[in-house]
């Protein structure tokens, strides 16, 4: 989960690159929005793929855009750093902040 969104998409020439199984990608079928698929089977003119845990078989000639899921260092490197410091922020406040209270119990 905490590098879920240090991916990113970069778009296929489907002529040239081809869709590999077990792969991530987000794919658009005429004018709908793109949906994120995972592929399990590929042939010459289709692709099987998993969305929302059903299995779907796609025609290649029905796709009008394609990007492949990629990590993206960057993105990793800077989330991991604003985590790390968020915690240590966040634990230097609970340890410091909470020294006016006798017994830890507020009082109004």
């Amino acid at each position: 989960m905490l590098f879920n969104s240090c991916y990113s998409y970069k778009n296929l020439n489907l002529g040239i690159d081809d869709f590999e199984v077990d792969q991530t990608y987000e794919v658009r079928l005429g004018e709908r929005k793109m949906e994120k698929v995972k592929v399990v089977e590929v042939t010459d003119s289709t692709i099987v793929v998993l969305q929302n845990k059903n299995r779907t078989v796609i025609q290649k000639s029905m796709l009008t855009e394609s990007r492949h899921r990629k990590l993206s260092p960057g993105k990793t490197i800077i989330g991991s750093v604003i985590g790390v410091l968020a915690t240590i922020s966040i634990i230097g406040i609970i340890s410091f902040g909470g020294g006016s209270n006798s017994g830890g119990f507020v009082t109004f």
